[in-house]
Order: C-alpha cells, then sequence, then structure tokens
C-alpha cells in the first residue's frame, strides 16, 4: 500500500493491486484513527467512488488538491503500477 501523498491530516495511497486492475485513483484518508474507511477518486475525472469516512468538507477538499496536482498524481501511480518505487509527496 504506497503512500504517494500527504497533506495535513490526508493521507493519500495505493493498493498495489488496484493499480494493477483497475482506472488510476487514489484512496484518501484521515491520518488519525484505526476505524475509518478511506474515499476513492478516480483521477482523470475526479469522481468520487466512494465516499468512506470523509465528512463532505473533507471530501471537498481532497478533490481540490486532486485537481491542483492531477498530473503529478497521475504520473505517481503508473509508476506504482509499473512497479518503481515512490517517494510521499508533501501537498501544499
Amino acid at each position: 500500500m504506497p503512500k504517494i501523498a500527504v497533506f495535513k491530516f490526508f493521507t493519500f495511497y495505493i493498493f498495489a493491486y488496484d493499480a494493477m486492475n483497475e482506472p488510476p485513483h487514489l484512496h484518501v484518508a484521515k491520518e488519525k484513527g484505526n476505524r475509518q474507511r478511506s474515499a476513492k477518486i478516480w483521477l482523470k475525472t475526479l469522481e468520487v467512488a466512494e465516499k468512506g469516512s470523509l465528512t463532505d468538507a473533507e471530501l471537498k477538499q481532497a478533490i481540490r488538491l486532486i485537481k491542483e496536482n492531477q498530473k503529478l498524481l497521475i504520473d505517481t501511480f503508473n509508476k506504482v503500477k509499473a512497479g518503481k518505487k515512490v517517494t510521499t509527496i508533501k501537498l501544499k
């Protein structure tokens, strides 16, 4: 489960199995709390596949961050899919 990016209390990650079998997307979760469900957002369309435990405001902020860094995040997703090592991006 490579951690792709972080922003304040958000962690953006990919399940390696998903990268091989699904279009580019990220899972987004709050850093704190073990009993949360991640949101799933498609990178190309910014469509929400699953809301998870994020509030509407948190989901909106996560989508904004993805949109602002869309090309970089898609490139990173593709590196994971190709089996390459990636470093965690600190989003601003």
